[in-house]
């Protein structure tokens, strides 16, 4: 299984995820313009898909207090993470290189994302995954 060292590591980057995911969503619920401008975008007169954005980051937010709370549970929300992440990563950076000039803050934003992707690449236990499955009794099951 996995280390009490571990699982605290764990429980902590579920925390920090939450926190920050919970403060930045709210903040692009309530006044998404101002969120987004912030870093030098703009929503345009249609803030709808960036409220949508928003409620899927709170979405990442809960999930993450779930695992702050129940670590080994919600493990899977990390490699969640790093292939949404990865995906989000490239096209928004696909984006970027074809605006004259693009935001610093888009590729804040893009840095904040893949840094992201890169902790929960990190924090997964990748080599363990077999035995965290067998606690579930999902271990050597084939579809």
């Amino acid at each position: 299984g996995l280390s009490a060292t571990r699982i605290q590591l764990i429980r902590l980057v579920c925390f920090f995820f939450a926190a920050s995911s919970f403060v930045i969503g709210g903040w692009m619920m309530i006044d998404p313009a101002s969120a987004w401008g912030s870093m030098g975008l703009s929503v345009g007169e249609d803030p709808f898909v960036p409220a949508l954005y928003a409620g899927g980051i709170m979405g990442e937010g809960v999930m993450f207090a779930l695992g702050a709370i129940w670590p080994v549970r919600y493990l899977v929300f990390f490699q969640y993470l790093v292939v949404y992440k990865t995906f989000a990563c490239i096209a928004g950076a696909v984006v970027l290189l074809g605006m004259e000039p693009a935001p610093m803050g888009a590729w804040l934003v893009i840095a904040g994302w893949a840094s992201a992707g890169l902790i929960s690449a990190l924090v997964f236990p990748w080599g363990k995954w077999p035995s965290v499955e067998s606690w579930y009794g999902a271990g050597g099951v084939n579809p």
